[in-house]
């Protein structure tokens, strides 16, 4: 598959004998450059002085900008004074280090020009090297590579060093250093380009406004899509009524316009991906556009098809965190926040709209998946299809689409992906013959009880449901099953009454992933395990006794969800009591304490946190109700532990003093509603921390943090609806030492 795609894109026709007068033509600035001021500064100031190397990628997402800024640069006043000679490349995904040297030298040595631009090769790279050397002897020279498709050591070595500067910009991000990321636009931004370009520099009309600020959330801070936007809504009659269907309306002419014709400026970045990734990212289609991806139901769904395996050196969570970085962070495909649980930055997995309608044209064209929105779609793409995917669950509904899905693709479909908004009514989608079913998501439909059908469906490996009903002991008939998800439509039940999974569920030796929130697993009577057991979601304590956890002895990761009385002394009822049976595989903890939320409880619990395994590496704790004076056994006794979150009064009381050699290897802190007055962070803690994020703290006035010689980071701190007198206290900290996000409302 490898040298099958190295001969693909040796072969791709794209540029192919593409002259070189194209290729050094720039054409001019063509078009705004809001929001990229602070980045223009950065790049300009870098080129003009004395930088570390002689070069700087700017990269970022297709349509960002990029080229807008290279342009920006290229005819600035300043940098035209300081560089004598400058040479613009337009290089794409073919171009061969002769062709760039023969480009560079018909710009900088006119006695050239007119030979390098109508001959072909001209001798060897040597001899051109050799030229471009002697003509930028005593002059300084500025270079733009446009569009570069990959880190080419030839050219960057074998080119000039001596006075010459170069600005690379590119899609991917091949490099960790030297890199000048290109972000999307916010929402102020958005709307002041949008305006901008359709009426001017006047901006909206009054009665417009709203709907203008609508339509540019609808592209996602992406330039080029607010620009053909723009173009094609000043085409249109600028109405109230028209511009609300714009607004409002998913599906209209002016973004499907939109989006067929950014789709060709995308698709190279898709057509350049490996193999595996075009899956992974086809995949992402299914997905509705401007919503979050659930990681472990995307994770489950392409593990239950069979597109990755586990190995001895890479799980599946780890391959699919893999792929997510690679197409955020090198191929600059997908909007991510993986790195930190930031509120600035709180998309943590999200595919742009534009990327989205590609990758569903892509999809239904080559057989992968058909995704169906409207009725209006067409249902003769639906044949023979492997994934049906449909974001409007009640189009199950109708008998048209009913008996389309049931006649040409159920018998072959390996998956049924329901990813419409939450429908409290049962649609008939089990009724359509899906025998060779993998995979049922449905978490966004309600079922009264599980139909028969369903239970029938012996190749399925990953269901997801919402039901309030009990699950029936015939669940063990799916014994394929890796990943069960049973949701419940209402949060109501009777006092005293749990809900209890079947207790064939032990009989399910392939179960990975079991989420059953508001259910109990039940203690079994035999020597049955669940050795495969990776993810235990959604039980409360009663389902963490010593005789269950010990047999899940590679558990990785353990949601507990406990509905506790504050003032409920039993020991035997002590939420936390079954951890010190917990498997030393154990990574992620979550515990919620839904009840325990009132800061003026007396309720504390007696639990040793310093039972916790030490292998954590994420703790997630909410409604515990401790006095800070035990948090140092989390800080001294978890030395792998990287992600804190301590919410809704997790721990109470006015002060909470962090001792020396605390939380060594803490990379992100996360504290929200909370009694907390002062905090002091004395010297040798926290050293590596990166990310400190305080939400809904009314109370907090004082912040010390001795910051010593040890601190190795320069730590973000992010304050959401905090007390002012703290916010005040925090923006005088040092701006060497720490950099302060404020924002005063959700």
């Amino acid at each position: 598959m490898e040298a099958e795609y190295g001969i693909e894109l040796l072969n791709m026709p794209e540029e192919e004998g593409e002259p070189i007068s194209s290729r050094i033509d720039y054409g001019g600035i063509d078009s705004d450059m809001v929001g990229l001021s602070n980045y223009f500064e950065d790049i300009r100031n870098h080129f003009l002085g004395e930088a570390q190397r002689n070069w700087l990628l700017v990269t970022g997402m297709a349509g960002v900008g990029k080229t807008t800024l290279a342009k920006k640069v290229f005819d600035d006043p300043s940098i035209q004074r300081h560089f004598e000679l400058r040479a613009w490349v337009k290089v794409g995904r073919k171009c061969e280090f002769n062709e760039i040297l023969r480009c560079i030298l018909a710009q900088v040595d006119p006695d050239t020009h007119d030979h390098m631009v109508t001959h072909g090769e001209d001798g060897d790279d040597e001899k051109l090297v050799g030229v471009l050397e002697e003509r930028l002897k005593v002059k300084k020279c500025l270079i733009v590579l446009e569009d570069i498709w990959g880190w080419d050591t030839q050219v960057m070595d074998n080119l000039p060093q001596e006075n010459v500067r170069i600005l690379l910009t590119s899609r991917q991000r091949f490099l960790e250093y030297q890199v000048q990321i290109v972000r999307l636009l916010d929402e102020e931004e958005s709307k002041q380009l949008l305006g901008k370009k359709v009426f001017g520099e006047e901006g909206f009309p009054f009665h417009l406004e709203k709907l203008g600020e609508k339509i540019a959330k609808k592209c996602e801070g992406l330039p080029l899509m607010i620009v053909t936007v723009a173009e094609l809504l000043s085409e249109e009659d600028k109405t109230p009524e028209f511009w609300t269907e714009v607004a409002e309306k998913q599906h209209n002419l002016v973004f499907e316009g939109a989006y067929d014709q950014i789709s060709e400026v995308l698709f190279p970045s898709y057509d350049y991906l490996p193999q595996y990734l075009k899956m992974f990212f086809l995949y992402l289609g299914a997905f509705r556009p401007y919503r979050d991806i659930r990681i472990y139901g995307l994770l489950g769904c392409l593990s239950a098809e069979g597109f990755m395996e586990p190995t001895e050196i890479q799980n599946l969570q780890d391959f699919v965190f893999r792929c997510m970085v690679e197409l955020g962070k090198r191929y600059q495909l997908v909007l991510l926040g993986l790195d930190r649980l930031s509120w600035f930055s709180n998309k943590d997995f999200r595919v742009h709209s534009c990327w989205q309608h590609l990758c569903i044209n892509e999809a239904r064209k080559i057989k992968f998946l058909h995704v169906l929105q409207s009725l209006e779609d067409d249902m003769e793409d639906m044949k023979d299809q492997r994934r049906l995917c449909a974001h409007s669950n009640t189009l199950f509904s109708f008998k048209e689409v009913h008996d389309s899905i049931k006649s040409d693709c159920a018998h072959n479909a390996r998956s049924l992906l329901c990813y419409g908004p939450y429908h409290q009514y049962s649609v008939p989608m089990h009724a359509m013959d899906f025998k060779l079913l993998r995979v049922l998501e449905a978490l966004q439909v309600r079922f009264y009880g599980i139909p028969l059908e369903i239970l029938k469906l012996v190749c399925l490996k990953y269901l997801a449901l919402t039901c309030n009903k009990d699950l029936p002991a015939s669940i063990s008939n799916l014994f394929h099953l890796q990943f069960l998800i049973i949701h419940r439509n209402m949060h109501i039940k009777k006092c005293g009454v749990l809900s209890y999974v079947p207790m064939e569920i032990w009989e399910m030796q392939e179960l990975l992933f079991i989420d059953i929130l508001g259910r109990e697993l039940p203690t079994p009577n035999s020597n049955a395990t669940l050795d495969k057991l990776s993810f235990l979601f959604g039980v409360s304590a009663k389902s963490c006794t010593r005789e269950i956890l010990k047999r899940m002895p590679n558990l990785m990761k353990l949601l507990i969800l406990s509905e506790r009385e504050p003032y409920d002394d039993d020991d035997d009822k002590n939420p936390l009591c079954g951890l010190e049976y917990i498997s030393e595989e154990l990574r992620n903890l979550k515990f919620l304490n839904y009840s325990v939320v009132n800061p003026e409880m007396k309720y504390v619990s007696r639990v040793p946190l310093s039972m916790f395994p030490t292998s954590l590496t994420v703790l997630h704790l909410s409604g515990l109700g401790c006095p800070w004076k035990h948090i140092i056994d989390i800080g001294l006794l978890l030395p792998n532990l990287e992600t804190l979150r301590l919410e809704h009064y997790a721990f109470q009381g006015p002060e909470w003093d962090i001792v020396p050699g605390c939380f060594l290897k803490l990379q992100t802190l996360i504290i929200g509603d909370t009694d907390l007055v002062r905090w002091r962070i004395q010297h040798g803690s926290l050293p590596k921390l990166d990310l400190l994020t305080i939400r809904h703290c009314y109370k907090l006035q004082q912040l010390d943090w001795m910051r010593g010689p040890s601190m190795v980071t320069k730590p973000t701190i992010e304050l959401v609806e905090c007390n002012p007198l703290f916010v005040a206290s925090a923006i005088q900290l040092p701006r060497s030492v720490f950099t302060v996000l404020c924002s005063l409302s959700v």
